[in-house]
């Protein structure tokens, strides 16, 4: 069960870190066409805050989850390398124990 909702958790912050840098490029994008397409400054400077400072923010965020989703990856093969760790001590331990009898 753990192991399911990890691997969710895992591919879901993946995804919704990949949607949030996607949004945020594209709102950048957007402000850089409102910028390109007016020759007023008073003009631009909206397009500035609200498209390129919120696509900043979501980059920001979307590559915070998108780093969580891959430190989620690296627990789980972390706790996999050290359970076949104890498992081949613990094998080990059964077959000295069996050598001395």
């Amino acid at each position: 069960m753990q192991d399911r909702r990890r691997a969710r958790m895992q591919s879901g912050l993946g995804l919704i870190g990949t949607m949030l840098m996607t949004a945020g490029i594209a709102a950048i994008l957007f402000a850089w066409w409102g910028v390109a397409h007016t020759g007023y400054v008073w003009e631009q400077i909206p397009y500035v805050v609200s498209g390129g400072m919120l696509g900043v923010g979501l980059i920001g965020v979307g590559g915070f989850l998108y780093f969580g989703s891959w430190l989620v990856k690296l627990l789980e093969e972390q706790r996999q390398t050290t359970y076949a760790l104890l498992q081949l001590l613990d094998d080990r331990a059964a077959e000295r124990d069996a050598e001395r009898v």
